[in-house]
């Protein structure tokens, strides 16, 4: 099932996991995402943005199928408006994860998301939970994503940097300065997740272009938020801006919520995209 909703510039297709005419199963998420200013798809026709793909823990499964288990398994979504739906998952059966995402568009050119998560069992293999959210762009001149940050090597320090992962499950992945990146694991499946990158980000925000247009991602601060990028997430060409977030030592029945808010709007430098952020308040998303 799928709604459309509309504000501003925007317009925006939100599905669950069903697929229909155009559209592959198992890519719950943005289906869809058109600006006045370009009426193609951003994400990859067939599949999607903003798409809950994976809930790790470490553990290693026998079944590959079910390192996608939130693609796998029933989704609904619901309109709560006409700029605005409320995707919901069940607590999912390996991990027992428990999500609720809720899109609204904001006039002129944003998407304010509000992500959580419940975890519902007391079994998880180490001390941590993550969910990683995939997007797939769709035929961008330019694939690679750019943030703020510096090496992670070095001790201060602010300037833009360019996250241009050579290949799929090479240096993909970035984490805040004051992060430890590596998570224990034992898994035989290899991941973009566990794949890090020498960059480390300042600021939880990176853009990527597309012809006149920028997608800007941007997340409340404070969260084990993860940058991701993969060159060929949906083929040659077609690259993928993905994140995680990382709770840590989750509480059983609690719930978990980070908001995040994507812009998609015409290219006007990098500076715009800066005062995007600065101008942002989560807490009045």
């Amino acid at each position: 099932m799928r709604v459309t909703i509309s504000a501003g510039e925007l317009t925006a297709v939100i599905g669950d996991n069903e697929g229909y005419e155009g559209q592959r199963a198992g890519y719950n998420g943005v289906h869809s995402l058109t600006s006045v200013h370009c009426s193609d798809n951003l994400f990859v026709p067939g599949v999607a943005g903003i798409n809950l793909e994976h809930l790790l823990d470490g553990r290693d499964l026998p079944d590959r199928g079910d390192y996608f288990e939130p693609r796998r398994q029933p989704m609904e979504v619901e309109r709560l408006s006409d700029q605005s739906a409320m995707l919901h998952q069940d607590a999912t059966p390996t991990l027992g994860v428990q999500s609720m995402t809720v899109f609204t568009l904001r006039v002129p050119h944003a998407m304010d998301i509000d992500l959580r998560m419940v975890l519902r069992d007391d079994a998880l293999t180490y001390d941590y939970l993550l969910g990683f959210w995939a997007s797939y762009i769709n035929a961008p001149e330019h694939l690679a994503m750019h943030f703020l940050g510096r090496p992670r090597a070095e001790e201060v320090g602010e300037a833009w940097q360019v996250l241009d992962s050579p290949a799929h499950y090479a240096h993909s992945t970035v984490c805040h300065v004051d992060i430890e990146p590596e998570l224990p694991h034992h898994m035989s499946f290899e991941t973009l997740a566990f794949s890090y990158s020498d960059l480390a980000y300042t600021r939880p925000f990176f853009y990527g272009r597309r012809a006149n247009m920028v997608f800007a991602l941007m997340f409340e601060p404070g969260e084990d938020v993860r940058l991701t990028h993969s060159p060929s997430g949906a083929g040659a060409g077609n690259p993928a801006w993905d994140f995680q977030w990382v709770l840590h030592e989750p509480e059983v029945d609690r719930e978990y919520r980070l908001r995040a808010r994507a812009v998609y709007r015409p290219w006007a430098g990098e500076d715009d995209i800066r005062r995007e952020y600065e101008t942002w308040d989560p807490l009045l998303s």
